[in-house]
């Protein structure tokens, strides 16, 4: 018997890592720390399970895509 009573994410509940989650029907989906875990469009409610970590290209961790460029400064001269 496992002693694992570590129970995985529900729809509605908050998302704590970033990562790929699939779902009991397996649709998967890349989401963010602080997202809502999605219901399914066939189950509705459901179970999320960590599938793996998302690339770092695709998942902004300080949502930079909201802030400015900054200008690269060249110390070369």
């Amino acid at each position: 018997m496992s002693n694992n009573k570590q129970m995985d994410p529900m729809t509605g509940e908050t998302v704590e890592t970033d990562g790929i989650y699939a779902n009991e029907n397996g649709q998967e989906a890349v989401l963010k720390r602080g997202d809502e875990f999605p219901a399914d469009l066939i189950l509705g409610e459901t179970t999320w399970k960590l599938q793996g970590f998302a690339d770092e290209a695709v998942v902004d961790h300080d949502q930079s895509e909201l802030n400015p460029m900054r200008k690269r400064v060249d110390t070369r001269t």
